[in-house]
């Protein structure tokens, strides 16, 4: 992929008000930015900004609004959880993707956010195959290039209760919020710090009806099956009982769509 300049905000206002370049591109989205329409090449930025919002119309768009224009640059949106859209527009398509991705990110406390689309570019030096084939990216690709250049964490935490339960938080962004926000939990009585994790699953085994600290097994794996078993396994070879439970958690990126076991009782 080659090198995308963000202008959002103020930058996009003032690369507009003083009208760099000669081909532009327009953009316009749906009332529930579900997704972005694009018209290119087109001979003004006004133009460009009409014929978008036709096109959002034409496909059955509804309440389809502008986004915006741009010229002789790249141009590409990120989505958050809440639908909530960010732009990346640049001379180089991989700064526009990095930079859309992180101001996404700043504006998205869950982080998680993706590409609508690859990067796309207009104007002399861009090839319009190159344009075609961005806006037909598969979603495994878009996910790809979303998690390359999100920087945020996705950390999680285990401790251990005074009663020997065992606690989680997961998916924020510093290992220390992590922790923080567990150990600072009501429920969270008397707990202390067991691990923390990140880009991982972490199976939690423990025997059947016996309770207090020091009575729990955890095992950490990318696969929320083998982190389970695991720490299952673990269970039953150190205590000799067969009747050890594991359930399992997952903090990261790939995770946040759900995974095995999620929301599966132990057993």
């Amino acid at each position: 992929m080659t090198a995308l300049v963000l202008f959002v905000g103020l930058g996009t206002a003032q690369a507009q008000a003083q009208g760099v370049g000669k081909t532009y591109g327009g953009t316009a989205t749906d009332e529930k930015n579900s997704k972005v329409y694009w018209v290119m090449p087109v001979t003004s930025g006004k133009q460009a900004e009409v014929n978008a919002v036709a096109q959002c119309r034409a496909q059955g768009g509804k309440g389809c609004l502008k986004l915006g224009w741009f010229a002789d640059s790249c141009m590409v949106y990120a989505r958050n959880s809440i639908d909530t859209i960010y732009s990346g527009n640049s001379v180089s398509p991989e700064i526009a993707a990095k930079m859309a991705i992180r101001r996404c990110t700043a504006g998205s406390p869950d982080g998680g956010c993706k590409l609508t689309t690859l990067p796309v570019c207009v104007g002399a030096g861009y090839a319009a195959e190159h344009r075609e084939a961005a806006l037909k990216a598969k979603p495994a690709e878009l996910e790809a290039v979303s998690a390359k250049y999100d920087k945020r964490g996705y950390w999680g935490s285990i401790a251990e209760s005074e009663t020997g339960d065992l606690l989680y938080a997961d998916q924020y962004p510093t290992e220390k919020e992590a922790v923080e926000k567990l150990l600072g939990w009501e429920d969270c009585k008397g707990c202390k710090k067991l691990l923390t994790y990140e880009n991982s699953c972490v199976g939690l085994a423990w025997q059947k009806g016996v309770k207090g600290r020091g009575n729990s097994f955890t095992a950490l794996n990318p696969d929320p099956d083998t982190a389970r078993n695991q720490s299952r396994a673990a269970c039953t070879a150190k205590t000799g009982n067969p009747s050890c439970v594991a359930m399992v958690r997952c903090s990261g990126r790939q995770y946040k769509n759900g995974y095995k076991g999620e929301d599966e009782k132990a057993s």
